[in-house]
């Protein structure tokens, strides 16, 4: 199989928190910035809205300057987004260092706000420039069969493949979502090949009781980076 430089573009790192509700959102607003070491320097998003509102509208979202570092916060869910604007190649911080700060954070924000945690997720998006040929006509001619690349998959203008396994891992019950497709870049429009890997425990109808601690939470965002590039490795060695 062809040897395939990817880089990484989005790191997002995911609580799920189906109980929550939100009292003084200036304290948490505070609470985040002084445990992000000065990374939320941005313009803030804040509009009061009522608690009985649709749980996925977002209490209140924090960025840095330069657009890179987002944190947004909803009753259902809390994400912590690192892109480059530009959707280039991200050289720091690194999936370890990534992962390390949301665990920080997010051990950080249970402690401080005694929240109950159900699900946790990791997901990096990578791209890799494919040379000698259009990125679709790349994928089919990696995974599909002889037969199938004379028709109908010959000629192909896009191309997407998801594959979903469910394991456990490190004690944890996952989803281990691969996505590979076709895609441009942001600016250049140039082509480009998009890996997603999306790691995430059992949903709340799949384990609606569970309830992760501080140590569940260091060590999915301990050893899930690593284990997305062994994956990554299983598909383009």
């Amino acid at each position: 199989m062809t040897m395939i430089e990817f880089s990484p573009v989005k790191f997002l790192a995911v609580i799920f928190t189906p109980d929550f509700s939100i009292g003084d959102s200036f304290h948490l607003i505070n609470l985040f910035k002084k445990l992000s070491g000065n990374k939320f320097d941005g313009e803030l998003f804040s509009t009061p809205i009522p608690q009985d509102a649709p749980a996925e509208i977002p209490r209140f979202i924090l960025n840095s300057q330069l657009d890179s570092w987002k944190l947004e916060v909803t009753l259902e869910r809390t994400n912590l987004i690192f892109q480059n604007p530009a959707f280039s190649s991200i050289t720091d911080p690194d999936a370890l260092n990534f992962g390390n700060f949301a665990r920080e954070l997010f051990r950080e924000y249970k402690k401080a706000s005694k929240i109950r945690i159900q699900r946790l997720a990791l997901i990096i998006d990578r791209v890799a420039k494919i040379e000698d040929e259009t990125v679709p006509q790349f994928i089919a001619n990696t995974y599909c069969k002889d037969n199938y690349l004379e028709k109908p998959f010959n000629n192909t203008s896009a191309f997407e493949l998801h594959s979903l396994k469910k394991y456990e891992f490190k004690k944890f019950n996952l989803n281990s979502w691969v996505r590979i497709k076709s895609t441009q870049l942001y600016k250049t429009h140039d082509p480009v090949l998009l890996m997603i890997n999306d790691i995430n425990t059992f949903a709340y109808l799949e384990a609606p009781d569970e309830n992760f601690r501080l140590t569940d939470i260091d060590r999915f965002f301990k050893n899930i980076p690593n284990h997305i590039e062994e994956i990554l490795s299983l598909y383009f060695k």
